[in-house]
């Protein structure tokens, strides 16, 4: 099921349609939490960083704080707004915003050799497909690789890199529910995602998976991350 809605996801302007709901979902979740946790016990200041598909920001905007100077990629002119009004809620403007996708990035000159390049959910939306977009990232020699993915069903990741040393590795399950503030936009939502008005009988089955809770009707989910941390083996001498 997952594998099936990453496809439809694998555009930009299905993420210029989706960047409302991404939106509501990660003002009422906990995903990112554990990810931060070890990114920011990692990372030092004054890291160059490449976060590929940054979304709004989540793990970026960490890291400008503590002192990296972080470039994020990001695609589409939604999300890319919801980037640049948290960055303003924060009152970071260091961040480097780049809109290009990680298949349209040339590896040489700046995007070569960052102290960090870091991927979350991103590598399977790119054209090139998840393994490919993996390859390109040690391809363009980064210091430190950071790879955060949903595990589900069919995900094999190739730890072994030539070069490079795998130096942290952790699956752990985490919630990825959806919050709604009333029916109405649980069936917006519901909508958008199938591409037409719900049926009757799909109406139903939607309010019937909801829970209430905390003043919220709830799509209760979680998901499976693996987080992989590599190293290149010229750093570990």
């Amino acid at each position: 099921m997952r594998e099936a809605i990453y496809r439809s996801a694998a555009s930009v302007g299905f993420w210029d349609g989706y960047a409302q709901w991404y939106k509501l979902w990660m003002e009422h979740t906990a995903y990112h939490d554990r990810t931060l946790d070890v990114l920011t016990t990692m990372a030092e200041p004054g890291w160059t960083v490449l976060d590929i598909g940054a979304g709004n920001g989540v793990l970026s905007m960490p890291l400008c704080a503590i002192g990296c100077n972080v470039t994020a990629l990001e695609p589409s002119t939604a999300v890319r707004g919801l980037l640049y009004a948290k960055a303003f809620s924060r009152g970071i403007d260091w961040i480097n915003v780049d809109d290009r996708k990680w298949e349209d990035v040339p590896l040489h000159s700046r995007f070569r050799n960052y102290d960090l390049v870091m991927a979350c959910n991103s590598l399977h939306l790119t054209c090139m497909g998840f393994d490919a977009g993996l390859d390109r990232i040690f391809q363009s020699g980064p210091k430190r690789a950071f790879l955060v993915t949903e595990l589900y069903e069919g995900v094999k990741i190739n730890t072994s890199r030539e070069g490079y040393t795998l130096h942290f590795e952790e699956q752990y399950e985490t919630e990825s529910s959806f919050a709604y503030h009333d029916m109405k936009e649980a069936k917006a939502h519901g909508t958008f995602k199938k591409g037409t008005a719900l049926t009757w009988q799909e109406e139903l089955d939607l309010r019937s998976s909801l829970t209430y809770q905390d003043g919220h009707l709830w799509a209760k989910d979680t998901a499976l991350v693996g987080m992989f941390w590599w190293e290149k083996n010229s750093m570990q001498r």
